[in-house]
């Protein structure tokens, strides 16, 4: 498996970074981080007459064509511009989705208006209680008239419903079964109340009391839902590992310009065995986060079995992401904990991701568990080897 980048990839990383990094310099984002929508409508409108937004969409609907690692790599530049734009929710949770799953007439109502930047879409799939999407939702849709459905529920941490003009809403429609829905939050009977991320970030909590919705507003088929949840999940955490990737590689290079220009005793901080060898490790930690982001990335896109890419993935980027941004709080000294100073906003964004994508320790017991089945049972491996040292394994040469 061959991770470098094509020269189309490098091109598309370094102008979306570009845009970024242009529009959401610093000063400009404690500006945004002050305003409620929290949302660089400038920086998403290049984006959009860049024809960056639609580039991983399908080319039959318009889109540029390109995978779900192109998408990555986009991820990863917004996290290094710590850039408040909905693309992980509008992208990852709702228009890929759409692309994949969707009708001809949902594609296009939804899907041109993303690509034109007039459109964001999201998807609540977290419910209180829960820190991954459930099986079966609590939130519930119950057959109403002319093949529509009303929905009942309350669904949390949902990015960007404040923007959103499309909710994805898993809900039960039957005994352990799921559909997913495509709710306008302007519907009588939504309401979306505020909560502030870590990151200062808008999550949404989404009620849902009576909602009605048409037949049209079922994605994909009645009951077929658990399979969309899931394959939205895959994507979704490993968009967050590059997001996480991104903000690991903002911190790493400004801690690397402080340290080689702050002077103590007469030189440069960077020249210090202990500083040099710290930053050392957040560079490993950094490469090991982007890495496997991208592995699982990659496995994704070609349609290979990912889960336990993504599980490497989410271990490197909330444990591995956590050790960057405290050595480059370190590194800094007294002003990496300055709340105005820039990187303190990429503690403040790792921290948010570390969150969402949970602890380190239940993913290595995942992972531990994926390698036990790998292994055969200590009683046969006992047997066999006393039965070696009872001389009754065959010989080298022997017939048998």
């Amino acid at each position: 498996m061959d991770l470098s980048l094509t020269e189309d990839q490098t091109a598309l990383s370094e102008l979306l970074g570009r845009i970024l990094s242009d529009r959401c310099p610093p000063e400009r984002l404690r500006e945004l981080e002050a305003e409620p929508d929290w949302f660089a409508r400038d920086a998403w409108a290049d984006l959009a007459r860049a024809d960056l937004l639609g580039l991983c969409l399908p080319a039959a609907d318009g889109g540029g064509g390109y995978g779900f690692l192109e998408a990555a790599l986009m991820l990863e530049q917004v996290g290094r511009a710590l850039a408040p734009v909905p693309l992980y929710a509008t992208l990852v949770l709702g228009a890929l989705p759409v692309a994949e799953f969707g009708s001809d007439e949902q594609r296009r109502a939804l899907l041109d208006p993303v690509i034109a930047g007039d459109l964001v879409l999201t998807a609540a799939l977290a419910e209180a209680g829960d820190d991954l999407p459930p099986a079966v939702p609590a939130t519930s849709a119950r057959p109403a008239g002319s093949g529509g459905w009303v929905i009942d529920g309350e669904k949390e941490l949902v990015p960007a419903a404040h923007l959103a003009g499309r909710i994805l809403v898993p809900a039960s429609t039957g005994d352990g079964t799921t559909t997913v829905f495509l709710v306008d939050p302007a519907t009588d009977g939504v309401t979306v109340e505020r909560q502030v991320s870590t990151n200062l970030e808008p999550l949404g909590t989404v009620r849902l009391a009576g909602v009605q919705v048409g037949a049209g507003d079922v994605l994909g088929t009645v009951d077929g839902g658990a399979a969309i949840v899931d394959w939205i999940s895959e994507r979704a955490v490993a968009g967050l590992c590059a997001l996480q990737a991104g903000v690991c590689e903002a911190a790493l290079r400004l801690t690397a310009t402080y340290t080689s220009e702050r002077e103590q005793f007469g030189a440069k901080i960077a020249t210090f065995q202990a500083v040099a060898q710290r930053a050392a490790d957040a560079y490993i930690d950094t490469e090991a986060v982007r890495l496997t982001a991208r592995q699982a990335a990659w496995r994704i896109g070609e349609g290979l079995d990912a889960a336990d890419a993504v599980s490497v993935a989410k271990y490197w980027s909330a444990v591995g992401g956590q050790r960057v941004v405290h050595a480059a709080q370190h590194l800094h000294g007294g002003i990496g904990v300055d709340a105005g100073y820039p990187v303190h906003r990429c503690f403040r964004w790792a921290k948010h991701l570390e969150l969402l994508l949970g602890g380190g320790t239940r993913h290595l017991v995942r992972l531990g568990t994926v390698l036990a089945d790998h292994v055969a049972p200590l009683s046969d491996r006992e047997s066999e080897s006393r039965s070696f040292e009872g001389g009754s394994a065959p010989r080298q040469g022997s017939p048998e």
